[in-house]
């Protein structure tokens, strides 16, 4: 009986640690197409281009992870400057950061490149996904 009762309280005191945990808050993300341009706030960007693309396609062995480079025009009133974000594998001196901007505890960052490659499959149009937040 004292088992039981012993046991019985572990369990409790168990379920009771996991349910203090708090989820976090999902991420939204905003889709931006190759050539589109969107604003957020006071910032406008552009995908402009995607200038590599080496990640490696689903369902496959590779030597390394790859990557992929796309560069965005981030505009903000009157300055206007060209970013890349290196998505995957980074070489030494590239940052790895993934933020477009910051300012005042907001922030805008990508969060993925799509289509992601697949053998023999075409890619497609690339699209860009963005997130903002505080």
């Amino acid at each position: 009986m004292r088992k039981l009762l012993f046991l019985s309280i572990i369990l409790i005191s168990c379920f009771a640690n996991a349910q203090e945990e708090k989820a976090k808050t999902p991420k939204i993300a905003i889709k931006i197409e190759q050539g589109q341009s969107i604003t957020l706030g006071d910032v406008k960007l552009k995908f402009l281009t995607v200038e590599e693309d080496s990640r490696c396609p689903k369902y496959t062995n590779c030597i390394w992870a790859g990557r992929a480079v796309v560069v965005l025009e981030v505009v903000e009133g009157t300055q206007k400057q060209e970013k890349k974000v290196y998505l995957g594998e980074t070489r030494p001196n590239e940052p790895s950061t993934k933020t477009l901007y910051s300012k005042d505890n907001y922030f805008i960052e990508v969060v993925a490149l799509n289509p992601y490659p697949e053998m023999d499959k075409e890619k497609g149009t690339y699209t860009l996904l963005i997130c903002e937040g505080k």
